[in-house]
């Protein structure tokens, strides 16, 4: 009885505990909100300079993350959103109180060089209204080199690197590690597409000789546009540029100095002394003005016409991430929730053009069908235009291929039509491993033909080389019908080939190149508008959501990049691996860029 009543005493006690806290954390969000509600309103002095700390997350818009209800600044997003960041950068440039921007570069957390061009190219865009911007990083990897060489002057801290040192793409192979297990896989894929190199992760140990050839080649071509960027900017000759980053002379902060590759050699205290002097300078200032440094995240706050439904708007809708069926999230692409956004925005009698925002490496074939499907019927009803970011490959790049117009960055990776699937077997490793043994009666010789435990019979095999190949063909057939073009043709620069935009518009895959913002200018001339509003699709996932939905794999994994930094593109790849099932059209790959 004595226990009975200590253990009952401990489960009250604990639930007392727990509705305690969930009462804290109610006020504690509150007042974070009344805090923010305060903070809303932004005065931007005179002679201010707009500070952009480019090391946070950057998305295609604006994440709400529950990691925000730990911020100083209340309930607001630990992330930068390309569409948001285009909408600041474009007001800083008609605002005569600010004077210059000042960037802070160091690693940037974005996908790939797509998001590092679009940003680049908004900061030129800054720089067309007379004023300068200013660079400092402590420790500059390549990606945000590249966005730093836009800016008048770029100092590098004396205890810092740059790590300037070319591209490379690192692929992980687990078959060896697969064998110390005993897990044996059947990779299935259409007999041509040898260049749909994704599944063979599971059955080599080192790149085939297809996808050597196919990702130096697309290396080779971002490299270029990259090191063409750089090298004039910094007033060098492309040669003597690769022959800088070949050696490793810029990596150094005294061998980047002396061979130009930065400006100066100093502290962050240091530059906003120097950056004071150049402004007061450039503008004409009298020599005892005072300079206001303005956090990008205060001075984001006065722009709030990003998103503003008019009369007749244009529906950006954002599909970022890996597809899978069903719900997605911020971060994934749910053919349920895509669908019904590209529903709703072609249904909308205010709506007259839809930009599909494209940011994908791929993923579930059937998702990708369903996703295609609904951009078909849109198109029936206004033009759809399709903006490629960092990725729009594979299933990517078939829900793009059927728009009115796409638009890709020269950087974008994209194409890798085919298809494939992986059937693991763990037979053997749980039986080596844990002594656990299947038996199975059946009552035809198949029935049983797929399963994680027992071996696939030959009819089995030959089925899913069927539904691959039947798959592919179909692939093929919706961009030829997309694209306007034969399907023989498109089977010829398909079987799984990766091309970059800059490849991808010569082939006929992509129309023109842009990033968002030029896919926004050419939907309203497809629709013939000269004022419009912009909506988003679907909405984001608001903090209580996320609150209610805290123990989803999303924010796991989000809480998994905040703690683990760069490292973190490990492990969203083996989750994502480890989720495939049936026929795949995906690129995982981890770029070193």
């Amino acid at each position: 009885m004595k226990q009975f009543f200590k253990f009952t005493f401990a489960s009250c006690l604990g639930s007392f505990l727990a509705m305690g806290l969930v009462v804290l954390l109610f006020f504690w969000i509150i007042g974070a909100i009344v805090s923010s509600v305060s903070k809303d309103t932004v005065s931007v002095k005179d002679n201010s300079v707009l500070v952009v700390d480019l090391s946070k997350p950057i998305y295609d818009r604006e994440v709400t993350d529950i990691s925000s209800m730990m911020s100083t600044e209340g309930l607001s997003t630990n992330n930068i959103g390309l569409t948001e960041f285009i909408s600041v950068i474009n007001k800083a440039k008609s605002d005569d109180n600010i004077k210059a921007i000042m960037l802070n570069v160091s690693v940037l957390q974005a996908n790939g060089i797509a998001t590092a061009q679009e940003i680049r190219e908004c900061l030129e865009s800054f720089k067309k209204s007379g004023k300068k911007i200013y660079a400092y990083s402590d420790m500059c990897d390549q990606k945000s080199y590249y966005i730093a060489t836009v800016a008048d002057k770029i100092m590098l801290n004396p205890a810092g690197m740059l790590m300037l040192s070319g591209m490379s793409a690192e692929v992980m192979y687990l078959k060896d590690f697969l064998n110390k297990f005993e897990i044996d896989v059947d990779l299935v894929r259409p007999l041509s597409n040898a260049y749909k190199s994704a599944g063979e992760t599971y059955i080599l140990n080192k790149m085939s000789d297809s996808n050597r050839v196919q990702t130096l080649t697309y290396l080779r071509s971002i490299w270029d546009i990259m090191a063409s960027q750089m090298s004039s900017a910094r007033g060098m000759s492309e040669e003597r540029f690769n022959a800088i980053t070949g050696s490793l002379e810029g990596f150094l902060p005294e061998d980047a100095l002396k061979n130009k590759i930065v400006d100066y050699v100093g502290f962050k205290s240091d530059y906003k002394d120097t950056i004071t002097k150049y402004v007061i300078a450039d503008q004409k200032l009298s020599k005892k003005s005072k300079l206001n440094f303005i956090k990008y995240s205060d001075y984001r706050k006065s722009v709030t016409n990003t998103y503003r439904s008019q009369k007749e708007n244009i529906a950006i809708v954002y599909a970022y991430g890996n597809v899978s069926q069903g719900k997605g999230s911020d971060l994934s692409i749910g053919s349920e929730t895509i669908c019904k956004a590209i529903e709703k925005a072609a249904g909308d009698k205010s709506v007259k053009a839809i930009v599909l925002r494209v940011n994908s490496p791929g993923g579930d074939a059937i998702a990708s069908e369903l996703i295609t499907n609904e951009v078909i019927k849109a198109k029936k009803k206004k033009p759809v235009i399709v903006s490629m970011g960092d990725y729009a490959a594979s299933a990517g790049y078939e829900m793009s291929s059927n728009a009115s117009y796409i638009v890709a960055n020269q950087t974008t990776i994209t194409g890798s039509i085919g298809v494939f699937g992986v059937m693991p077997n763990f037979s053997r490793a749980l039986k080596s491993n844990l002594g656990i043994s299947f038996d199975t009666v059946k009552t035809h010789a198949n029935s049983n033909p797929i399963s994680v435990t027992t071996p696939m019979t030959p009819d089995a095999k030959r089925l899913m080389q069927k539904n691959v190949e039947n798959f592919y063909v179909n692939f093929v057939s919706k961009v030829a019908q997309g694209r306007g073009k034969t399907p023989e043709y498109i089977n010829s620069i398909a079987k799984g080939r990766v091309w970059t935009g800059l490849t991808a518009k010569n082939i006929g895959l992509v129309d023109e190149f842009g990033g968002l913002t030029r896919a926004i200018e050419v939907a309203a001339q497809k629709a013939g508008l000269k004022k419009y509003g912009i909506v988003a699709y679907p909405r984001p996932m608001g903090l209580f959501s996320q609150i209610l939905d805290s123990e989803s794999k999303e924010v796991r994994m989000k809480s998994l990049t905040d703690e683990l930094g760069k490292p973190y593109s490990f492990f969203l790849q083996l989750k994502d691996i480890s989720e495939m099932q049936g026929v795949q059209m995906r690129l995982p790959y981890i770029l070193n860029l």
